[in-house]
Parts: C-alpha cells; sequence; structure tokens
C-alpha cells in the first residue's frame, strides 16, 4: 500500500528537483542571451536542432521504460526487455538522422545543421539507455536518486555550456552542454539501478510489453508536434531572428509547466498504479492531485503574466522587449496544459492509451492549423493565440474522455473544484503584490528594483505562511505542509496525529472498502 507521507515526501524531493532544474534553466537562459554572438539567430538555429533531437528523445525507447512502470509486477527480464529495445531503437533513429542530416540542412538554408545534428543525435541514444532505470527509480519512489543524476547534473552541464560560450563558440555550445547532461545521467542512473544483463529477456517479456509500449509512443509522437514539432514549423514560416524569440519564449513559458508536470508524473503515476483496483482510490489521488498543482499554477500564471516584462528583462535583457506580449499570450497556457497533462496520466494508468491517441492526434492537427491561421492574422503574437487555441481545445477533449470513460459519476466536482483554492491565492496574493509593485514603481522609477523588492517580500512572507500559518495558501498546502515539515526536520518516529493518520487511511484503504465507499 502507497501512505500519504511517502507520496507528499517523495513529491518533496522532486520538487526539489524540479526547483534546481527550473532557476538553473533561467539562469541559463539569462546568461546565453547575453554572451552568445547574434543571440536570437544563434538560438533560433539552436532551436530547429533542438527540436529533431527531441524526435530521437520521445521515439528512442519505444515506451518500454514507461511500460516497465506501469506494471504492477516485473521481473528482471522485463527490465532487459525495456533495456534492449531502447538501444536498438535509439541506434536505428541515429542511423537515419545521420543520413538525413544533409537534406535537413537544405530545407532550412543551414549548412551547420548537417554536422551538428550529427554530434547532437546521440544525445538520445543515452536518453533510450537510462530510461529503464529512471523509471525503476520512479517505481521504487527513490526521488532523492533521481535528483542527483537530473537537477544536479543540468545544472552542471548549463555550467559547462556557459563556460563553452565565453570562449567564443556559438550554438554548438548548447549542444555539448545537452550531450554532458545525457551522458552523466545515464551513467549514474544505470549506477544505481543496473540493468540485469546477465538475466537475459525472452520474447514473452517483449510482449508483456510492447503493446502499452508502442501506444504510448504515438501519443508522444503527437505530443512531440504539439510542444516541439511546432518549432520546425514556425522556422519556415518567420525569420531565425523572429524564431529565436518564439523559440526563448515558449521555454521560458515550459520551464514551470515542464518541471512541475514531471513533479507531478513521476510521483502520481506510480501512486496511482498501486491504487489500481479501487475506484475511489485512483480518483482521490487524482483530484487531490490536481487541486494541489493549480494552487501553485493558478496564481504562478498571474504573477508570470502581470510581471512579464521586468521577467523578460531579467532573464533575455532589454534587447528582447519584443518578447512580452508573446510571452503573457503563452503563459495563459500553463493552468490548462498542466491539467491536460495530469489527464494524461491518468488515461495511461487506466489503459487508454488509443483513446489518448485519438485526442492526441486531433489535438495536433488543431495546433498546426492554427498556428498557421494565427500567423497569417498577426504574425509572431498570432502565432501564440493559436497556441492558446488548441490548449483550450485539449483541455476540452482531456474532460470529455475523465466524463465518459473514468469518473462518469464523479467528473463535475473535477471541472470547477480544483481551481477553487488557487484562484482565491492569486486574487489575495498576487493582485495586492502588483499593486505594491506599481507604487514601488512610481516612487523608485526603476521596474528591475520594484521587482526584485516585490518578489523578495512574496518570497519571504510566503515562506513565513507555509512554515506557521499554512491555511494562507489554502486547504491544499495545509494538506501537505506537516509531512513535508517532518521530512525536512528529519524526525522520525514523531506520533502522528489522529487527523494524520485519518489522512494516511484515506490513501491506504483497502480495494473492497474503497469500492464500497465510492458507490
Amino acid at each position: 500500500m502507497v501512505k500519504k507521507k511517502q507520496v507528499v515526501q517523495s513529491g518533496v524531493w522532486q520538487i526539489l528537483n524540479a526547483a534546481v532544474k527550473t532557476f538553473s534553466q533561467f539562469a541559463y537562459y539569462a546568461v546565453m542571451a547575453r554572451i552568445l554572438p547574434n543571440a536570437k539567430v544563434q538560438l533560433g538555429i539552436f532551436a530547429i536542432l533542438n527540436s529533431f533531437m527531441n524526435i530521437g528523445n520521445i521515439l528512442g525507447d519505444g515506451g518500454m521504460g514507461d511500460a516497465l512502470l506501469q506494471k504492477r509486477e516485473h521481473d528482471k527480464q522485463h527490465v532487459n526487455a525495456a533495456f534492449y529495445s531502447g538501444l536498438l531503437i535509439s541506434v536505428i533513429l541515429y542511423v537515419i538522422l545521420f543520413i538525413a542530416s544533409p537534406y535537413i540542412a537544405v530545407l532550412y538554408d543551414e549548412p551547420g545543421l548537417n554536422s551538428s545534428l550529427r554530434i547532437f543525435a546521440t544525445v538520445f541514444i543515452f536518453g533510450a539507455m537510462s530510461s529503464a532505470s529512471l523509471n525503476l527509480l520512479q517505481k521504487n519512489f527513490r526521488f532523492k536518486k533521481i535528483f542527483l543524476g537530473d537537477g544536479v547534473f543540468l545544472l552542471l552541464s548549463n555550467i559547462f555550456g556557459i563556460l563553452l560560450a565565453l570562449t567564443g563558440m556559438n550554438y554548438m555550445s548548447l549542444v555539448y552542454s545537452q550531450l554532458f547532461y545525457f551522458s552523466a545521467k545515464f551513467l549514474l542512473f544505470v549506477y544505481y539501478e543496473p540493468v540485469p544483463i546477465k538475466a537475459g529477456f525472452t520474447k514473452k517479456h517483449w510482449k508483456d510489453m510492447v503493446g502499452y509500449g508502442s501506444g504510448l509512443t504515438l501519443i508522444r509522437v503527437n505530443n512531440y508536434i504539439a510542444n516541439f514539432g511546432i518549432v520546425l514549423e514556425v522556422g519556415k514560416l518567420v525569420s531565425r531572428a523572429l524564431l529565436g524569440i518564439f523559440d526563448r519564449t515558449y521555454r521560458i513559458m515550459n520551464i514551470p509547466q515542464r518541471f512541475l508536470y514531471d513533479t507531478v508524473q513521476r510521483v502520481m503515476m506510480p501512486a496511482m498504479v498501486k491504487k489500481m483496483g479501487g475506484y475511489k482510490g485512483v480518483y482521490n489521488v487524482f483530484e487531490r492531485t490536481l487541486s494541489v498543482m493549480n494552487t501553485i499554477m493558478v496564481p504562478l500564471t498571474l504573477f508570470l503574466i502581470l510581471f512579464s516584462k521586468p521577467i523578460v528583462l531579467i532573464l533575455l535583457g532589454n534587447k528582447w522587449l519584443d518578447a512580452v506580449l508573446l510571452m503573457q499570450i503563452c503563459f495563459l497556457n500553463l493552468p490548462m496544459r498542466m491539467g491536460a497533462s495530469l489527464g494524461d496520466t491518468l488515461m495511461r494508468v487506466h489503459g487508454l492509451i488509443r483513446v489518448n491517441l485519438y485526442r492526441k492526434i486531433i489535438n495536433s492537427i488543431a495546433v498546426c492549423i492554427f498556428i498557421y491561421l494565427g500567423f497569417l492574422w498577426k504574425g509572431l503574437v498570432g502565432i501564440g493565440w493559436g497556441i492558446f487555441a488548441s490548449t483550450v481545445l485539449s483541455y476540452i477533449q482531456m474532460m470529455l474522455v475523465i466524463k465518459k470513460r473514468i469518473f462518469p459519476d464523479a467528473w463535475k466536482q473535477l471541472v470547477f473544484k480544483p481551481f477553487y483554492s488557487g484562484l482565491i491565492v492569486a486574487v489575495c496574493w498576487i493582485l495586492p503584490c502588483y499593486g505594491l509593485y506599481y507604487l514601488i514603481n512610481i516612487i523608485l522609477k526603476n521596474e528591475l528594483t520594484s521587482f526584485i523588492i516585490v518578489s523578495s517580500l512574496i518570497s519571504l512572507v510566503a515562506g513565513y505562511a507555509f512554515l506557521r500559518k499554512p491555511r494562507l495558501l489554502g486547504n491544499d498546502i495545509e494538506y501537505i505542509q506537516e509531512d513535508i515539515v517532518e521530512m525536512l526536520k528529519k524526525k522520525k518516529g514523531r506520533k502522528k496525529s489522529s487527523e494524520q493518520l485519518n489522512d494516511e487511511k484515506e490513501f491506504e484503504l483497502s480495494e473492497s472498502d474503497e469500492n464500497a465507499n465510492f458507490s
């Protein structure tokens, strides 16, 4: 049985991982946007490179690593089947991209793409080989190990990329930084969770997972189109400099969404798998997670929209102010993108791979059409609104699947209830902060200084509220606060309060109790 404390404390390690990755990526973007020669063009070229690299990252392991995570019981041969499948598929993809790289360079009229693609593509071989070990670490809730291999190495790789850029290297500094990150992460994950190569595997072990893995891979293809593939479409519509603006803006928008989703998905996927068979148990985990997530994401979204200009000045510099409006539009996507992503995890747990695939195909077609129509309407800003329209469509589709196939009797509670706490926190915390920022800026007449003062104040007050008055941050934060504080203090064996015991019982209901209570 999975316990509340285990889930919450695993989530803390993953949140720490996400925080390190988020802040290191923000700092990395800020520095590289300033030190790369002709930064907008260089980052536009890297955007094309990165989009092709992510094809391999998404297809590389054939979904076998996630299939390993999804299985409630597995043996050593299943691990080997996942590892060797990923290695084989990634090598085949590398060979294809190696052959295609000259034609890609011609397509985008960038001769340098030929050699750089061949170097960069080795990244997804390392990613595929580490997939089995990573998913086993997740399955066993060993998130401290994931933090060391993921968050720490990303920070080190960003420092490495900055050092290379300072030597005068162009976009290849970002390429070699990523190579360092994926190769080092692979070595550490395999060290923590070795692949039992000597045990071998059989055709049966491979068949046990290939159905789930292949379906998930098709879904990933559509995710790729909606996330990274659109860069390739935009790259054919606008100049390299405008592509650089779009890519940096889109990446900055994706940082909080991607890393918070990593936290949610990596912790809640194994938690929901262990609750399978208990209808109410899965619903409780999903509803509570969606609510906690929106308590964080809704206020964060409002904060990012209101303070987009100083954020651009800090992260990219005053030469990038033409990215402000596009960034505000992109930030509008965050809560719904997170909700739709969590819905993906729920559908994977229930094995609704084909249903989710149809949804993804529709959304992939829609995002490509909306982007093109948006470009014709209003250029780069219109592209931003096209992406937002596709996000709304994706979220509506997710809710329809939940209504029809997963929680037909309780879906209405998921429409507004999970957003309530986040909206209250946004109104009570973020709007007064913006008013304070406006007043300070009138006095100081310096946007950056005013923003730093307000950000520091809200961080200190929110930190104090979390430790002393968690209810001020919403019921969801109060719900998880005690377990997080206990973990940070490392107090073991402390007597549990009756309230905490009740919370753990909510996660430990037997399957028969869950079904009985829900009905």
